[in-house]
């Protein structure tokens, strides 16, 4: 089940992203942070957040109407001294460049969680994937921990993130997939989402932006989270319109979609310094 995107004039796709070639499609461990996987024929670019040498952090525009894109958040880092070294956008937003959704940033609640459940207006009508219950949250904690819950659940938890987003649909919830998600289905577009490991580690992954590759159902998504990536848990960001930048891996950045809430991930300034 999809439910078209309000973005139409937004798909800059002019023109097929060519990649670096693939020597190896091995399964990430701490030692590849950065990798492109397959999974039933489709490409994923794969990218595990380690907390210990990089920051992570969650940007929105200043101002609601705004939109949020890859050069303005790579401009915010490398003003600050530092290397943009990953990007890809977060959870679904609306037509004023907000999120539907709870996001953190910075410790800070910018939108608040959203509970609401989706009325149709007519019977054929499609549900949006944010409201596809369950839908949930990703929360980053202080010290580099994900996780990732229910949204209702996520508001019993009374944990304190440094940075959060909301989404939908939750893909796998402790090892099961989303009930709603089917295997044939022919609904197949770009995709990027955040899964977390059993031992808090942050894996993010976004479709190659190749659609002879790149391609994918909702079903077959969650179930590389589950199977290719080890995520016990896995939330969908959005889908389409999605991107991904990797460093020394994907083009330079001149021009992307526009989104609301974009993930960076940079290098901190200690483990800069000992390079």
């Amino acid at each position: 089940m999809e439910f078209p995107r309000r973005f139409p004039a937004l798909f800059l796709r002019s023109r097929p992203l060519l990649f670096l070639p693939l020597f190896g499609l091995l399964l990430l461990t701490s030692q590849t942070r950065a990798d492109r996987m397959e999974h039933r024929g489709i490409h994923f670019w794969v990218r595990v957040y380690d907390p210990s040498t990089e920051r992570l952090e969650l940007h929105l525009p200043d101002e609601a109407g705004t939109p949020n894109t890859f050069p303005k958040v790579a401009e915010i880092v490398e003003k600050e001294g530092r290397e943009l070294l990953f990007a890809t956008n977060s959870g679904i937003f609306e037509g004023n460049f907000r999120p539907t959704g709870l996001h953190i940033s910075e410790g800070e609640t910018v939108v608040g969680l959203n509970l609401k459940s989706f009325r149709k207006e007519r019977e054929a009508q499609l549900t949006p994937n944010f409201y596809l219950k369950p839908n949930g949250v990703f929360a980053l904690l202080e010290g580099g921990r994900g996780l990732i819950a229910e949204s209702r659940q996520f508001r019993k938890l009374g944990v304190d993130p440094v940075l959060a987003t909301q989404s939908g649909p939750l893909l796998v919830s402790e090892g099961t997939i989303h009930p709603i998600l089917t295997e044939s289905s022919t609904s197949t577009r770009y995709r990027n989402g955040v899964g977390v490991r059993e031992d808090g580690a942050v894996v993010f992954a976004c479709s190659v932006l190749d659609p002879e590759v790149g391609f994918s159902n909702l079903y077959h998504f969650a179930e590389f989270f589950r199977d290719k990536l080890d995520c016990p848990d896995a939330l969908y960001l959005d889908g389409d319109i999605s991107y991904i930048y990797l460093k020394g891996e994907t083009p330079p950045i001149h021009k992307t979609n526009w989104f609301a809430g974009i993930f960076t991930i940079t290098k901190t300034e200690a483990s800069a310094a000992r390079e």
